[in-house]
């Protein structure tokens, strides 16, 4: 989909960049709603008030659609979280902004897009290869961070691996459950869920 509008950082978005991050938005929350297989190109085309032809002029076609969520995704995650916390060179900080950003950005951009990460056996497997190892990088880099903490004897006794997975499924999982009309701002909800994390984490 190299001709297709995508979404950069360094800019700002394009008419054609909004449009598509709109369609990623709205076509994630019809999945979601309906399932994968039972969503069709008419469905989000209708949802959109754009005509099936306008819809392809975004998107090749369904699988690529869901690539192309799935990448949207996994690019503000690079973006937002792993670039920056990256840069901090103090574990502990470090872990408690990867729990904060990733948290407030799940939440900015709506839990279907979260959700439909996991939908990535659906996807051609190059494809399928491409999200699998940009995933991998992610968590060895919360595993690396959790080791640091570990060697500096500030972590409980837990084992890194299992306490990795086990942060992942706390942050994910509010994304099925967060909602903003409670009043829950996404700044706040995610400065407790970091310190419900950290509590567990760390001495």
């Amino acid at each position: 989909m190299s001709d297709k509008p995508t979404v950069s950082k360094d800019m700002p978005p394009t008419n054609s960049e909004k449009r598509a991050t709109q369609i990623y938005r709205v076509a994630a929350e019809l999945i979601q709603e309906k399932g994968y297989e039972a969503t069709s190109m008419n469905d989000i085309a209708k949802k959109l008030k754009l005509t099936k032809a306008g819809l392809y002029y975004y998107i090749d076609g369904k699988n690529d659609l869901l690539y192309s969520i799935i990448k949207y995704g996994m690019q503000n995650l690079e973006d937002h979280v792993i670039g920056p916390c990256k840069l901090i060179a103090d574990p502990g900080e470090r872990l408690r902004q990867i729990i904060e950003r990733h948290t407030t950005l799940l939440m900015d951009l709506g839990g279907a897009i979260t959700i439909l990460t996991d939908e990535t056996q659906k996807l051609p497997p190059a494809n399928r290869r491409k999200i699998v190892e940009l995933k991998r990088d992610y968590l060895d880099f919360v595993r690396k961070t959790l080791k640091e903490l570990k060697t500096k004897k500030k972590m409980r006794q837990l084992n890194t691996k299992i306490a990795a997975m086990n942060l992942f499924a706390v942050i994910l999982g509010v994304a099925r459950w967060y909602n903003p009309k409670k009043g829950w701002s996404s700044q706040r909800t995610s400065k407790e869920i970091s310190k419900f994390v950290m509590g567990a984490i760390l001495n």
